[in-house]
């Protein structure tokens, strides 16, 4: 008997994974230059009517990329939660020097695709939020719940604070990295890290 019409074949959506997996590891390396749906089709070594038949649209390939790099921020979520057994300033210090190392690996092109994607597309701005921003501020907020139950921060709102710790790390490593502000006003990361956090732990202290 011939195959149904309208039904897939059997190896669709193994062959349609494969495809975001490449196509996710396209966007680390693009550096947030939003590539075009011919670029992304030659890198993943089809043409873009491949493209097209598993994803329909540019969109589409975009949000399955994102889908695809979303367990990075849900192992980023659970490695963050792991710290709560130190104390808070060891716990964020060891934080923030990992997501600048890793800032320069899959880190870095991971949210460097999320803002060049989601500048344009606000679905895809949802997806970049929910996916990999998110789970880290989440992870942060609720270590700061814990350091603050346990008496070592007066934490009021634990959103404002994780936004108030993370966001002046990310922005030094767009402007270091993405931004090329290395070459023109290059910044000690690991002795801004410790002056950051020098002025968040006296702002935020019991």
């Amino acid at each position: 008997m011939g195959r149904i019409s309208g039904a897939r074949n059997r190896d669709h959506e193994e062959t349609r994974s494969r495809l975001a997996q490449s196509l996710a590891q396209q966007l680390l390396l693009a550096g947030g230059t939003h590539p075009s749906l011919r670029t992304l089709a030659e890198g993943a070594g089809v043409d873009p009517g491949t493209l097209r038949h598993y994803f329909g649209d540019r969109q589409g390939v975009m949000q399955a990329a994102f889908g695809h790099l979303m367990k990075f921020g849900q192992e980023r979520q659970a490695w963050a939660k792991s710290l709560a057994e130190r104390p808070a300033r060891e716990a964020f210090h060891h934080l923030l020097e990992q997501i600048s190392a890793a800032w320069a690996g899959s880190l870095g092109g991971m949210h460097a695709a999320g803002f060049a994607e989601g500048m344009s597309d606000s679905e895809l701005g949802q997806i970049y939020i929910s996916s990999i921003f998110e789970p880290t501020l989440n992870a942060i907020e609720e270590l700061l719940i814990v350091f603050h139950a346990r008496g070592e921060l007066s934490v009021p709102d634990a959103r404002v604070a994780g936004l108030a710790l993370l966001s002046p790390v990310l922005m030094a490593l767009f402007h270091q990295h993405q931004l090329h502000g290395r070459r023109c006003r290059p910044l000690d990361l690991a002795v801004f890290i410790e002056r950051h956090l020098d002025g968040f732990m006296k702002g935020y202290a019991k």
